[in-house]
């Protein structure tokens, strides 16, 4: 599994990194895309709102190719910055937490009761996803295991709005993706958790021994 995902994560940067340098030499910098990408989450989750989920699935696409290029355009241009990253990482969460919101409210005001909790789910697991990485990297380690990554999370919601029409098995293929999520999402976390867990206490078990 971690093969197959590094393996599309490599190929999808190396496309996004061709295409941030034609933005980027068109005068276009990452902070635009990341600002953009936050824009179109906000008109997604209007259109959550009011249930037109194919649109929803055009304006949140268009997002999450913007969050894609923005580190791409980064790379290109002048480099990464440290200012650049934190405002990406923070508007990333605001975007998670306005789509996520507007489905929960969605699904609460139609009586889905069981999709609603599966979006809270989803919503309290993805922010801890991007927790556990940011605190681990914050001590000196890295945590970019478990599948149900960000990537992984916009494909499954995109997939989820685009056909949410659909019934294959009497579910809505919208339904069937916030289980996805809402099973997926938080065993990324206890992946995370352990294998940070782990990392630590090894280096803490080296450093006592050679003391």
């Amino acid at each position: 599994m971690a093969g197959i995902k590094t393996a599309y994560t490599n190929g999808a940067r190396r496309g996004f990194y061709r295409l941030g340098v034609v933005l980027s030499h068109m005068g276009v910098s990452a902070n635009m895309l990341t600002a953009a990408g936050l824009a179109l989450s906000v008109v997604a989750g209007w259109l959550i709102v009011e249930g037109h989920f194919f649109w929803t699935a055009v304006a949140f696409g268009v997002a999450a190719a913007c969050d894609g290029m923005d580190g791409a355009v980064a790379r290109a241009g002048r480099g990464p910055t440290r200012s650049g990253a934190f405002l990406d990482s923070t508007l990333d969460r605001i975007s998670e937490i306005i789509v996520f919101g507007a489905l929960a409210y969605a699904m609460a005001d139609g009586g889905r009761m069981w999709e609603f909790v599966a979006t809270l789910v989803c919503l309290g697991s993805a922010l801890m996803v991007s927790y556990t990485r940011a605190r681990a990297e914050a001590l000196g380690t890295d945590c970019t295991v478990g599948f149900m990554s960000r990537p992984e999370r916009l494909v499954a919601l995109l997939v989820g709005f685009a056909f949410a029409g659909f019934e294959p098995f009497g579910v809505s293929v919208l339904t069937l993706m916030l289980l996805a999520i809402a099973v997926l999402t938080p065993l990324t976390v206890v992946r995370r958790l352990t294998y940070v867990m782990s990392r630590l206490r090894a280096a803490e078990r080296e450093q006592s021994s050679s003391t």
